[in-house]
């Protein structure tokens, strides 16, 4: 495994790399999301962890609620819910409030995720779509909880594993792209098996067993999926 300095240097080089080059991934999240919205047609979307806003503000949806409590310190306009996804869900529990498709991209550890996807399967359409942020980590001190040096992508990845794990009435995959951008819709998929608990599971197993467990697809495989064409 490499040190916490090799991490820190790789992860330094990479983003002066993209810095360079201009943009950090040629498809982001947003793309994937706008991608799914157009192909089916989605009219209500839903956003768990707003932040600054980069991404709600470009997505292509005729009704969209953002979630957020600003604990960040980010006050956007886009955030019309200023309060935690424990709090919204529980307000609209029992209400009949669908949306066509969610982005979850809230406080990123496994066991707020996996309540958030599980929440999140409550309030979709039949034919709607949950993704998911920061589920392909590649460097095992971004899995920590909010390291120096490094971007945060938490231990998203876990509660999507345990998902897996657990559910064989969804299709999930990674898109290998954007730390990982995670779909969920309603389908089926074998029950992957786990030597522990989904959340015991180290950074170590995930680098050994990532393809499988993630089930991560390319974006060129995606768009066959989806018959898109995201490539910018």
């Amino acid at each position: 495994m490499k040190t916490e300095k090799q991490q820190i240097q790789e992860y330094t080089n990479w983003k002066q790399k993209c810095l360079t080059r201009g943009y950090f991934f040629e498809v982001e999240r947003t793309d994937i999301i706008n991608a799914l919205i157009k192909k089916n047609e989605y009219i209500n979307y839903l956003e768990i962890g707003v932040h600054d806003g980069n991404n709600i503000k470009r997505i292509n949806a005729a009704h969209i609620d953002g979630v957020d409590p600003g604990i960040e310190g980010h006050d956007v306009p886009e955030t019309n819910y200023k309060i935690t996804s424990d709090r919204f869900f529980s307000a609209i529990n029992g209400h009949n409030i669908k949306y066509d498709i969610i982005f979850i991209d809230g406080l990123h550890l496994d066991y707020q995720v996996y309540k958030d996807i599980i929440n999140s399967l409550n309030h979709i359409t039949s034919n709607g779509t949950i993704v998911c942020h920061d589920m392909n980590p590649k460097w095992e001190l971004s899995t920590g909880t909010k390291p120096d040096g490094v971007c945060w992508n938490g231990s998203c990845w876990k509660a999507w594993v345990k998902l897996r794990s657990e559910k064989d009435n969804l299709k999930m995959y990674v898109v290998d792209t954007d730390h990982g951008v995670g779909i969920i819709q309603a389908g089926n998929q074998n029950i992957i098996t786990l030597p522990k608990k989904a959340f015991d599971l180290d950074f170590e197993y995930l680098e050994n067993n990532r393809n499988e467990i993630l089930n991560l697809i390319s974006i060129k495989t995606f768009d066959n999926i989806n018959n898109t064409n995201n490539t910018k």
